[in-house]
């Protein structure tokens, strides 16, 4: 084993059944169009099957159902990911009573996420009917064929083994079961299920979705390498068994495999019959060693893209495992899918839905992998003319983006969220997080910025920020010559009422209102920058009326934000209503403190305590400069030490209950505290890593926090920024940072970034077509191909071009 493997891999040398959900979503496999828990199959193939350890989760990207739930009395329609059947149980018998189950499992047990060549493996040395086994487990889901999942077990027998009973077991009478609090919302999805099985270890299933249109056809095969065996079929319930004696004729050695070949909608026939053929007839011929050949060289083409690299393995190995959930959720077998950002990957948490989280990935994805940035946007885009709908029949302009998105544009948040304390249902208002159109032009943005595609910016890009910044011009209102936005929420979702009041929303929340200016400019900006015909063109796509613009540019210059006294931007009008809290609550030993409150007959919305960075987003999105002149050309004045102010304000405040909490004020405080953007940077490796075992991680690890780690090193401490005029490095490492290497790609050229000591290199690919700007503290040079770039991050202002 080569020496740096440890830094491509997450293991586990001992089994804890408190924490197997846990490792089953952080060690999960995906492939971009499939995903699949770590659950252990001879857990499923036990009897019953029912199991409080583990959970058998396989889910296809996107794939929703919006099924009608009575929940709280109220009819329900919402889109919530499926949980598909269970092809994976797998067990087997020395004499038909006593089988491998989960007793066995725990003993020697370890487990291993090898992230370089995506494959999850198992081993266990038990004993089964007084003998001796060892079992070797290899999962894959096959990037190269992406419909495709192989499950192998490779066992190590004793010596007086004559045969051995296998079972294996395809569940389609599984449900959405995994998290207690949404099952209300949750059950039984899958309906018309129909399951065919020959004597040749293949089966087929076929269901549907009460959702128009949505099919899905399965097909399994069960090898053993003893040869082919005779297997008998019992079906109950859905649930398909089939049990096969093999014979080992002396062999100590015996390789068990399941392949696993998952389609849906238009991939297959309408015809339930036809739809299983078809994924019979494709399940692959070829030999094991040729699918891993074929899936492990997709993943080396994918890494040699990505290509980062750490002096302190205690940094790169849960930086790798960021990278390696966000192209397991997004891989290059997602383009063309129509998929959004779901920010716990493609399980149930969320009920995999789509927030605002890609606006975490995108400086990290446009740099890498611009296309996959893309797509995302298209998703957004196809849900255009929806968010068109809803802001008209809201008596707005422009486009209103829901809150959470899934297959249609139309709103998706759950109505009530179920308080696990108390039993009560509370009504969920988050819905009129309004941002979320702010964060897609702030994506569009950093795409053109990483591309300088002039096509992106006069199509699609452009539609969306015209019809966002229009949004935000009919959604306020003008009084006392400032604009003012009402009844909103902010990314904080402990304050949804304002005080005193049961009526959601609150006033000038400082997040939406300086965001909006921001929209409002940047589309203004995206009319100056394209041609004049492009521009025309753009204009009349949407129908933008020629008052429009001007407009705008009032409101850009007359927002209102809410500013005390002494300088420091609140949070919302009202804020310093709000009853101040005990110093107990700020500590992490007790329930989340919503949950608390209202179990006690109070609310959060009362109390001074933030679950979650609000007002510290725009200091982790902006660099100060920029933020500083967003704020001064509303008219307010705002020094580097106010920003500190407001920074230090915030922060006494958070209870950071939120898995972004620590990336964010990571990004924010990288200016202005080093030390402490350092503290809550090296905090947030942990976040699903050192999860505790009942924690949020069971429903999905948190996408949008691995992926802010990324953008906090690239984009904060080694400074770099994609601009109109070119690459902007400024770096501001923290004193503890030392060692680092990525590569990034901007308009076509690729460069390296090197951190040693003190010092950033910036080496220019020779194979780049042409100069590039660089804009840096000490000036702008432009750097040749081949050319090298040194930074003197202690003395910003010093600096070496070398060829």
């Amino acid at each position: 084993m080569r020496l740096d493997e440890p830094r491509w891999q997450i293991y586990f040398k001992h089994f804890d059944p408190n924490d197997q959900r846990r490792r089953e979503a952080l060690l999960a496999l995906g492939n971009g169009l499939l995903s699949w828990r770590a659950s252990a199959p001879e857990a499923a193939a036990a009897p019953a099957a029912s199991s409080q350890v583990h959970y058998a989760g396989f889910y296809r990207a996107g794939w929703y159902d919006s099924a009608a739930r009575e929940v709280n009395a109220e009819a329900v329609h919402m889109a919530a990911l499926v949980n598909l059947p269970d092809p994976f149980g797998l067990s087997f018998s020395l004499d038909g009573e006593h089988w491998f189950g989960p007793a066995e499992a725990a003993q020697g047990y370890q487990q291993t996420l090898c992230m370089k060549r995506a494959l999850l493996q198992r081993t266990l040395r038990f004993q089964l009917g007084g003998g001796d086994f060892k079992l070797r487990e290899t999962r894959l889901l096959s990037l190269a064929d992406p419909q495709l999942a192989v499950l192998r077990w490779d066992l190590e027998l004793p010596s007086d083994c004559e045969q051995l009973l296998l079972r294996s077991v395809l569940d389609g009478g599984v449900k959405n079961d995994l998290i207690d609090k949404n099952r209300a919302y949750e059950g039984a999805r899958l309906r018309d299920i129909a399951i065919t099985a020959d004597s040749s270890g293949r089966a087929a299933l076929s269901a549907a979705l009460i959702t128009l249109g949505r099919r899905l056809a399965m097909a399994l095969q069960t090898t053993c390498s003893a040869g082919a065996l005779d297997w008998r079929s019992d079906e109950k319930n859905h649930r398909l068994v089939q049990q096969a004696r093999c014979h080992l004729d002396g062999t100590r050695r015996l390789t068990i495999e399941k392949r696993v070949r998952v389609q849906v909608d238009d991939e297959i026939p309408v015809a339930a019959d036809a739809a299983r053929q078809q994924v019979l007839h494709q399940l692959p011929v070829s030999g094991f060693a040729r699918l891993l050949l074929c899936h492990t060289r997709a993943w080396r083409q994918l890494w040699a893209r990505i290509p980062l690299a750490l002096d302190d393995a205690t940094l790169e190995r849960p930086l790798r495992l960021h990278v390696f959930h966000l192209m397991q959720t997004l891989s290059p077998q997602s383009l063309g899918q129509d998929l959004g950002f779901p920010p716990r990957t493609w399980q149930e948490g969320y009920f995999g839905q789509v927030f605002w989280d890609e606006i975490f990935a995108y400086p990290f994805l446009t740099t890498h992998f611009p296309e996959l940035a893309r797509e995302l946007l298209h998703y957004r885009y196809l849900r255009l003319d929806d968010a068109r709908e809803r802001a008209r029949r809201a008596g707005l302009r422009g486009a209103m983006f829901p809150w959470r998105s899934a297959d249609t544009g139309w709103e998706q948040t759950p109505p009530f969220q179920c308080n696990p304390l108390s039993g009560h249902w509370m009504r969920d208002h988050t819905w009129r997080q309004r941002h979320v159109g702010s964060a897609i032009v702030h994506d569009a943005w950093q795409l053109y910025l990483a591309t300088g595609d002039e096509d992106l910016l006069a199509g699609e890009a452009g539609e969306l920020m015209l019809e966002v910044a229009r949004f935000w011009a009919s959604i306020g209102q003008w009084e006392q010559e400032r604009f003012v936005i009402r009844g909103v929420i902010g990314p904080d979702e402990y304050h949804n009422l304002p005080p005193g009041s049961d009526e959601p929303g609150l006033d000038n929340n400082a997040y939406t209102n300086l965001m909006a200016v921001w929209a409002l400019s940047v589309a203004l900006q995206a009319l100056d920058i394209l041609p004049r015909d492009r521009a025309r063109a753009l204009c009349r796509r949407v129908a933008l009326q020629s008052g429009e613009p001007a407009e705008w540019h009032r409101i850009i210059r007359n927002m209102y934000l809410p500013i005390r006294d002494d300088g420091v931007l609140a949070q919302f009008d009202g804020v310093e209503d709000l009853k101040p809290v005990p110093d107990d609550w700020k500590k992490g030993d007790r329930p989340r403190l919503d949950w608390m409150l209202e179990a006690k007959g109070d609310r959060a919305d009362d109390y001074r305590l933030t679950k979650q960075p609000d007002v510290l987003m725009l200091l982790y999105l902006f660099p100060q400069p920029a933020l500083r002149a967003l704020l001064e050309g509303l008219g307010y004045e705002f020094s580097d030490q106010a920003l500190r102010r407001t920074a230090d304000y915030h922060l006494a405040n958070l209870t950071h209950e939120s898995s972004l909490s620590k990336v964010v004020c990571a990004g924010a405080l990288a200016c202005f505290d080093p030390s402490a953007s350092w503290a809550f940077f090296r905090r947030s490796m942990g976040v699903d890593l050192d999860a505790p075992a009942q924690g949020g991680t069971i429903e999905g690890v948190h996408l949008g926090a691995m992926s802010g780690s990324l953008d906090v090193l690239q984009r904060h401490y080694l400074g770099i920024r994609p601009a109109l005029d070119g690459l902007h490095v400024f770096p501001l490492p923290p004193e503890e940072l030392d060692g680092v290497s990525l590569d990034i790609g901007y308009r076509g050229a690729r460069f390296q970034f090197s951190l040693q000591g003190r010092e950033l290199q910036i080496d220019a690919h020779p194979s780049n077509a042409e100069a590039m700007p660089i804009t840096h503290a000490g000036g702008r040079q432009m750097l040749a191909p081949g050319e090298r770039l040194v930074l003197d991050c202690l003395r910003p202002h010093q600096y070496s071009v070398r060829s």
